[in-house]
């Protein structure tokens, strides 16, 4: 027996841990930009909304990268495929010093590809090493990483913005994808023992796709989770703005603001989580968050300077909780209902329903601001989005008992 095969199988927290910090690295690359717009827009000469289509083109490029490198964490294994993923990120942050709106387009590109290649290996991982009976609670735990990305840019890159300069905040996350990526190479070659170097390199744009098509309980899951990220993304994007240019709030307040819904979207993933295991029922959960979205859509459309700072706080947690809390149970369903061995390829397909809502959200957001002139009630408009969601889950849950 070689001394891989007798190697012990890492911890789950080992596993979460590492592919929780990668997913940090990841998403910081693409948080770190709405919270610094309006001193990137300033040095650039153009307008902080427009950081709706940056984000729309991070998103696209991720949606892109779904479809083509669904092969990698096969031939490659989870691990490296996340190492590759930090070579992304690391690659469109350098290219992002250049203050040009060219070299944006390659930063979002790479940082796209980077978010498109780092999920499936991290859902591949976390489903061969986690325990069935707690994998919406690890899944849940592990999707952390995303609104903790966003809550740590939020509160530390509007004072290195303003300090030292936004270049600084780019540097800041690249040097924390070079730390997570010559972190991984510690575990790589046990981690990734069952990976498949014989596996032609071939792109299988549309595999992950149909297999998710064909499934109608996901299918109609991937509907949800268009609507879910087009909502996230929309609250992540364009909060800061919102508070500092109607609101009268300061950069620093709106990033702190900001946190409070990133920090709350944390703690919800994890509620969440445990209840779906508890409760055996994670579409319930996810229809449960969906009229906390709709709660939260409403109550926006009226925000003014005025309001008092806690009730700000407070719309912006429940936002946050909702909003932001969903992922972990919608990777984990959909790993669940993979096909044996088919989990990345899933995922993958799965993921481009995800990204479709994160490139529609910013521009369709940055598009009917145009046409309102107010990003409160823009924010109210995205209501019409959660009905779409609620019909989708419903959908689901009479596809999961056969009622298509």
């Amino acid at each position: 027996m070689s001394a891989t095969a007798a190697a012990p199988a890492p911890s789950v927290a080992a596993v979460v841990a590492a592919t929780t910090a990668a997913q940090v690295a990841g998403a910081m690359g693409a948080a770190v930009f709405p919270v610094i717009a309006p001193e990137l827009a300033r040095t650039l000469g153009v307008q902080a909304s427009l950081i709706g289509y940056q984000m729309s083109l991070i998103y696209g490029a991720a949606l892109l990268g779904s479809m083509l490198f669904t092969w990698m964490v096969a031939r490659y294994g989870g691990c490296r495929t996340t190492q590759i993923g930090m070579a992304c990120c690391m690659v469109g942050l350098a290219a992002g010093f250049h203050a040009s709106v060219a070299a944006l387009v390659v930063t979002s590109v790479f940082i796209g590809v980077a978010m498109s290649i780092n999920l499936p290996a991290a859902a591949h991982l976390l489903f061969r090493f986690s325990p069935p009976q707690h994998r919406n609670f690890i899944f849940s735990l592990k999707q952390t990483g995303v609104p903790l990305a966003w809550a740590l840019m939020a509160l530390v890159a509007p004072a290195i913005t303003l300090t030292w300069g936004w270049r600084w905040a780019l540097a800041l996350v690249l040097l924390s994808a070079l730390a997570t990526l010559l972190a991984l190479q510690l575990v790589r070659e046990r981690w990734d023992d069952d990976r498949r170097p014989d596996l032609p390199v071939r792109a299988r744009v549309f595999e992950g796709v149909r297999l998710v098509w064909r499934l109608p309980a996901l299918r109609w899951l991937g509907v949800a989770a268009f609507g879910m990220a087009f909502v996230q993304l929309c609250v992540s994007t364009f909060t800061v703005i919102m508070l500092v240019e109607e609101a009268e709030y300061t950069l620093i307040e709106a990033g702190l603001m900001l946190s409070v819904a990133q920090i709350f979207g944390v703690l919800g993933r994890i509620a969440w989580g445990w209840l779906a295991d508890r409760t055996g029922d994670s579409l319930r959960v996810l229809q449960w968050l969906t009229g906390g979205m709709l709660l939260c859509c409403a109550v926006i459309a009226f925000l003014r300077p005025d309001w008092p700072v806690p009730l700000t706080a407070l719309l912006f947690a429940v936002f946050g909780a909702t909003a932001i809390g969903w992922n972990g149970l919608y990777t984990a369903e959909v790993a669940r209902r993979s096909p044996p061995g088919e989990i990345s390829i899933a995922t993958g397909g799965a993921m481009v329903w995800n990204f479709a809502g994160i490139l529609a959200g910013p521009t369709a957001f940055t598009l009917v601001y145009a046409l309102l002139g107010s990003y409160a009630w823009t924010y109210g408009a995205m209501a019409v989005m959660v009905a779409v969601i609620f019909l989708a889950l419903h959908a689901a849950r009479r596809a999961e008992r056969g009622e298509t």
